[in-house]
Order: C-alpha cells, then structure tokens, then sequence
C-alpha cells in the first residue's frame, strides 16, 4: 500500500507536470520572437515590397530635394512682386499674373522666345542629319571605324563654356580660322563678322550647338541601327530593293521610335542651352542671340527682375512638362516592341 500510495504520488507528479511543459515554451517563443524584431512578423510579400520602399527612399528624397523644391520656388516666385530685400523672405508682395503680363509685352523676351525655336530647330535638324549620316557610315566596316567612332564623342569632353569660347576664336572677323579658310579657298573675298552682325550670329552659335549634338544623335542612332534585323534586310535586298529604298520603307520604320525619343531628348537638351551662349556672344550683338536661358539670366542676376525672370523660365518648364509624357509614352511603346520582338 505504501508502495502504491508511492507510486500514486510520482505518477501524480509526473502527470501534473506534463501540462506546465508547454507553458514554459511559449514564454520562450514569445522572447525569441521579440529578439528577432518586427520584421520576423511580416510575410515574404510584405518583405519585399517594404525592401523596395527602404532602397528608393533616397532616390525620391534626392529628387523632391534637387527638382521639385527649385521648379516650385520658382513658380511661387513667379507670382511675387520679388527684389533684392525680400527675395530670401516669405512674405513677399503679391503681384498675381503681372510678371506673366510684363514678360509677354516685353520685346526682348518675344524675340528671345522666337529665338530659341529658332536655335532649337535649326540645330535638331542639323544634328539629326549628321547623326544619321554618322550612324549609317559606322554601320558599314572599314579601316578605322573603331577610332572614328571614338573620336565622334569628342565634343562631349570639352565643358560648354570652353567650347564656347574656341568658337568665338575660330569666328572671329580678324584671324579667325573660319574666314582665313574661307578666303584661301575663294569662297569669299572680305572677312564677314560672324558674331558681331545679326544677321549671322544666331546662325553661328547655331552651328557651334550642332557640332556639340552630333555625339548624341549619332550614338543612339547607331545602337537603334544594330537593332535592325539582318534578315529584314536580306529580304529586302532579295526582293530587289535598292540602298535607298531599304533606308526608306524598312531600316527609318524600324527605328522610327528611337528617332522620335532622340529628338525629344535632343529638344529638351537644346531649349535650354545657356553656356554656349554666353561663351560666344554674350546674347549678342544687341538681341540677336538672345535666348529664353540668356534673358532670364540677364533678368534675374543683372537687372535683379525676379518675378519677371522666374515667369521666363517657367515658359522652359512648360516645353520640358510637354516633353515628358510624351518620352514616357514613347519608351513604353519602344520596350513593349522590343519585348514582343523578343518574343
């Protein structure tokens, strides 16, 4: 009986101890759990959607920093009646839709305006030739093509201002190496006053811009053009077509989207091109090559006209924001057919 009574008791104990195992665990479980942290808790989804979130923190800081903080001082700026004492203050006055007013009758900024579509076109147009024209011989193999194509980015490693300023050197009317060449070869007799007339000067600093663009035009156009599929042209060529008419009806349709990026890309480049001017002539003689950057510099930091110059600028935020969804819609179009094409 004792020994019953013994056993009664261990079989007891060892029963009753049975249950308190699992509540000596989860205090455990919960410990670990807070030694892990919060993110133990959340599911893979969660992980990687949060992962994403933490890595393009910076970026979107960087940008609301660097982009969008300047364009909206500067459209609040545009409707501040601003000067040299109240232009770092809050409480400027209120001057409404006066700047946009002042700016639009002004003639300088009307020329300035015309200017720059002026600028704009005539060296989208030159460098979109040349680039192609590029782009097509590179595409061809002959003895040194490798350094030719390196030595067509050229124009990029030189700071715009210095190219600004060897072009008003090789445009100069006395010893200018333009009309020196020109004089030797008979095309003229006298030297001509390349940046001091108005009737050359904004063609002069046009061309310089269009020699600084080739690079650009010329190497998306010549990725664009290995892209062509070498059996569309052998088709073409089997069925009889000639150089031109494969240019024509299949290599321009294939890269038709690459072109039309790179001359959106290209038109936000150059409206709103500033060193090159101010390298050269200066926005001069008088207001011939005046432009829309030149100006509002002009407005801004020479004749402390704020309002007035932040109105200007607002006309290139308006130009790029056009752009932009435009370039979007384009890349979208241009990926999805090369992802169909891959396909």
């Amino acid at each position: 009986m004792p020994g019953q009574a013994t056993r009664g008791g261990i079989d007891g104990q060892a029963g009753g101890a049975s249950p308190a195992a699992p509540r000596s665990g989860a205090p455990a479980a919960r410990r670990s759990a807070r030694r892990r942290g919060p993110f133990a808790r959340l599911s893979g989804l969660h992980k990687q959607r949060l992962a994403g979130w933490i890595f393009l923190t910076p970026a979107i800081v960087y940008v609301l920093f660097a982009f969008a903080t300047p364009i909206v001082y500067n459209v609040a700026l545009s409707f501040e009646r601003d000067s040299l004492s109240t232009i770092g203050s809050i409480g400027a006055p209120w001057a409404g839709l006066s700047n946009y007013t002042a700016m639009f009758n002004d003639q300088i900024a009307q020329s300035a305006i015309v200017h720059t579509l002026e600028f704009t076109v005539g060296s989208l147009i030159g460098q979109f030739i040349i680039g192609f024209a590029l782009a097509l011989l590179f595409s061809n193999r002959f003895p040194g093509r490798t350094v030719a194509r390196s030595l067509v980015i050229v124009p990029w490693l030189v700071p715009l201002i210095v190219t600004g300023v060897i072009f008003r050197f090789m445009f100069q009317q006395e010893g200018g190496a333009v009309n020196q060449v020109l004089i030797d070869t008979g095309l003229i007799h006298n030297p001509v006053d390349w940046l001091g007339s108005t009737n050359y000067a904004l063609l002069t600093v046009t061309l310089a811009n269009i020699w600084l663009g080739v690079p650009f035009f010329t190497l998306l156009l010549f990725s664009a053009l290995q892209e062509v599929p070498a059996e569309v042209k052998e088709a073409a060529m089997i069925d009889g077509a000639g150089p031109w008419q494969r240019l024509r009806l299949v290599t321009i349709p294939i890269i038709l989207p690459v072109i039309e990026i790179t001359f959106i890309l290209g038109f936000v480049f150059t409206v709103k091109v500033f060193d090159l001017i101010i390298g050269m002539t200066n926005g001069g003689p008088a207001t011939a090559t005046q432009l829309i950057s030149t100006w509002s510099y002009a407005l801004g930091f020479q004749q402390f006209n704020f309002g007035e110059a932040a109105a200007l600028n607002n006309v290139l935020l308006v130009a790029a924001l056009a752009c932009a969804p435009l370039y979007l819609l384009l890349s979208r179009d241009q990926l999805r057919r090369s992802s169909g094409a891959g396909r």
